[in-house]
């Protein structure tokens, strides 16, 4: 097999269309094809269904096969993009997955100082929940993660990590909100409360409701949210409350939006911040610089 063989079979997957990935590539469809079956020929397995075959789903020789080749295909771009970026003088690129919160209220502050420090370092930025972000470093589609954990510690097989920082998780509630009007709350007064779930496809919300086990309280919820601005907007309107990052909410508070809610006996949560990368992740140009700047500046810290 060669690189533009699996580079064809990569575009086939991404896009689950023979037509479309012929488009991308700028190459005819029976080309891409003609790829394919070359490559399946020089392996001896098929990688598609042959059902379907045009909509790209893969076969499960395909489906071992397709993070093998988006770590060669990784590996080729930032050979040839750390080659150019020489060649031109430049430092090289970073790309970076992490979370909204953490985009939103942590991250601006580092890569500024990190920019000043290499101002030609090209820095490509994703958010995602943190299993999508494992997924990504998992396949070379980003250099490092950044993800957002319950526990000081952070264990994957085939992944480093570097702890970088932790900040508060609090309960919050409109200033319109009954608990508002409380100096502390128990456990009973949220009994008839609703809860805006935020994050239930990361950790996040596993750790809030691991906190309520002990007390054996079910919490009450309504709906369920993904994007953490939506969260505070229905939350400033008395839809609910819920539990957010405190930096996340520093604003609404500070404009008498959103009031921190004091629980009785309730113990302090906190969301760590680790840094994540492959094990075997090249690690030089602009990729070499970021680590060393976070270890050496400690720009948001424990």
């Amino acid at each position: 097999m060669d690189i533009k063989q699996l580079e064809v079979f990569n575009t086939i997957y991404s896009y689950k269309n023979f037509s479309k990935a012929a488009e991308v590539l700028s190459i005819s469809q029976p080309t891409v094809s003609a790829q394919i079956k070359s490559l399946e020929e020089s392996l001896g397995l098929q990688l598609f269904n042959r059902k379907n075959k045009a909509l790209g789903n893969l076969t499960d020789a395909g489906k071992i096969l397709y993070p093998f080749s988006s770590q060669i295909l990784s590996l080729v771009k930032d050979a040839e993009t750390s080659l150019s970026q020489y060649k031109k003088g430049y430092s090289g690129t970073l790309s970076l997955v992490t979370s909204d919160s953490f985009c939103y209220w942590i991250l601006p502050q580092i890569l500024e100082n990190f920019n000043q420090q290499f101002p030609s370092i090209e820095i490509t930025l994703h958010t995602e929940f943190t299993p999508k972000m494992i997924d990504m470093v998992n396949n070379r589609e980003v250099h490092y993660a950044v993800a957002r954990t319950g526990t000081p510690h952070f264990n994957e097989e085939q992944l480093q990590s570097e702890a970088i920082g932790h900040d508060p998780v609090v309960l919050v509630a409109s200033t319109q909100n009954q608990l508002s009007q409380m100096q502390k709350v128990s456990i009973e007064d949220l009994i008839n409360e609703t809860f805006i779930v935020y994050g239930k496809r990361s950790n996040y919300w596993t750790q809030i409701e691991h906190a309520f086990q002990p007390f054996g309280l079910a919490m009450k919820t309504g709906m369920e949210l993904n994007d953490i601005n939506a969260t505070k907007k229905m939350i400033e309107i008395n839809l609910g409350i819920s539990f957010l990052p405190e930096i996340s909410v520093q604003d609404e508070i500070k404009n008498n939006k959103l009031k921190i809610i004091e629980i009785e006996d309730f113990p302090m949560l906190f969301r760590y911040s680790h840094l994540i990368y492959h094990k075997d992740l090249i690690i030089t140009g602009g990729v070499e610089k970021f680590i060393q700047f976070i270890r050496e500046t400690r720009p948001y810290t424990l």
